[in-house]
Formats: C-alpha cells, structure tokens, sequence
C-alpha cells in the first residue's frame, strides 16, 4: 500500500479540481496509480476518462451552482485536492486581473472547500472547527 506522508491513498475516494490538464491531470494519473477506489475529477468542461474509477464533475470553481451539484454527485470523500488555478501574468494594477486571480485562487478554493467539507469522512469536527474559526474572524472584524 503506497502512503504519501501518513496520507494512505489505496481504497481512498479523492476529488481533484481543475483535473483536465497539466498537474491535475498527474494528480488524477498518480491517485489511480497509488489505487484509489474512487476519483472525482473537476473540469470546468465535461470530460470522459477510460478508468471506471473516474468519476467526472463539471466543476468551475468561480461557480457556486457547479459546486453545489458537484457536492451532490459526491456520497463521501476522504482526500480534497483543490487544484484548479490561474497564472496570470498581466499588471496585477488592472483590477479584472487581480479579480480574476482571486475569484478562481482564493474565492475559489475557499467556495470548493465549504461544500466539500462535509462529506469528508471523518470531518465532521474539523467542519465544525472551521466554522468556529470563521464566526471568530467575522466578529473581529465587526
């Protein structure tokens, strides 16, 4: 059984965002390798894959409506990967770019991660957790 870290990836379920190329696509490639028995892989267009333990999600992350119905698809998961990601190598001084970045690298994972929480298996404290933590920073803030 191969372990990254402490991290056992063997008859684990594992969703990668932005799956369709480059390091999601390796990531996908070595989650089936290392014998996952289930991998949810997130595209923001529709792919096919000819592993049966693939299981494709549209999923933009910039889309609270494709996080949501991909979250439903999903009955539980032990490994998030949030992937999905924009280099944009434009003058961060125009605000569309700057917005693009984070809508896509902050607004993005963080949107992925609060749907997909819950059905990590064992995180129900960790969901509990987080929400705690983000009560707390809200009311610092007010």
């Amino acid at each position: 059984m191969m372990t990254t870290g402490s991290m056992t990836i063997a008859d684990r379920a594992v969703l990668v965002t932005g799956a369709n190329r480059g390091i999601g696509q390796a990531l996908v490639t070595e989650a089936l390798s290392r014998g996952a028995k289930r991998v949810y892989a997130g595209t923001r267009q529709p792919m096919t894959h000819p592993d049966g333990r693939v299981t494709p999600l549209t999923l933009d992350v910039t889309d609270a409506a494709q996080i949501r119905a991909a979250a439903g698809k999903v009955g539980s998961l032990d490994i998030l990967i949030n992937n999905a990601g924009v280099a944009l190598y434009d003058d961060l001084s125009d605000r569309a770019a700057l917005e693009q970045q984070l809508a896509v690298n902050l607004f993005g994972t963080y949107g992925v991660t609060q749907a997909f929480l819950p059905l990590l298996t064992g995180s129900r404290g960790a969901a509990k957790a987080l929400e705690r933590q983000y009560a707390g920073l809200v009311a610092a803030k007010s």
